[in-house]
């Protein structure tokens, strides 16, 4: 598949560039990160807030390279749409929303390529609950990303994601409840 050139002004001339699709970059850029975590965990002997860490950085990364019109104050509607345009569809992850609300959001996630190519999957599902709460924070900081029940249908893999921009006080324990949830260190 041929890549489009962009055109560009450069000191009065118009000049023509060969831009990488965004999607290979962003996929680029998360295979990175990834392979940085796992480094990280073998490093540290299986610290799985190294991959939580490196998990939320990427995602603050994203969001500020990626999210180009952020408003004042966003909404949840408002930042679901660019997280999904932007983000979320140029990884190849795919959401199935039950419920959008002002102040949270019901989800299955369906589609992981990560965690359908990684050699590490659970590696790769801690990883992917970090970033996907660093995109939340870096827009509602006093939010949080609760993680339901992972299921098998169909020989897809589920997961049930609820966004919250007002976190309440039970809901501060989740990413650690998260984390203990998961058996990573025998794996390795």
């Amino acid at each position: 598949m041929e890549k489009p050139l962009n055109e560009r002004e450069s000191d009065g001339r118009t000049v023509w560039i060969d831009e990488a699709d965004e999607a290979e970059n962003i996929s680029k850029r998360r295979d990175t990160a990834f392979n940085v975590a796992i480094g990280k965990l073998l490093d540290t002997n299986g610290s799985l807030e190294t991959v939580m860490q490196t998990g939320e950085a990427f995602g603050r990364g994203l969001f500020a390279d990626y999210i180009k019109e952020k408003p004042n104050e966003w909404t949840m509607e408002e930042w679901l749409n660019s997280t999904v345009e932007h983000i979320f569809n140029p990884l190849g992850n795919a959401f199935t929303f039950s419920k959008i609300a002002n102040d949270e959001v019901k989800s299955l996630l369906t589609r992981c390529p990560l965690q359908e190519n990684a050699n590490e999957p659970h590696v790769a599902s801690l990883f992917t609950y970090g970033f996907m709460r660093g995109l939340l924070l870096s827009a509602f900081p006093r939010g949080e990303l609760l993680m339901g029940d992972t299921s098998e249908a169909e020989g897809s893999r589920m997961t049930e994601f609820i966004f919250k921009t007002n976190a309440l006080y039970k809901d501060r324990f989740e990413r650690e409840r998260v984390k203990s949830s998961f058996d990573i260190t025998k794996k390795l």
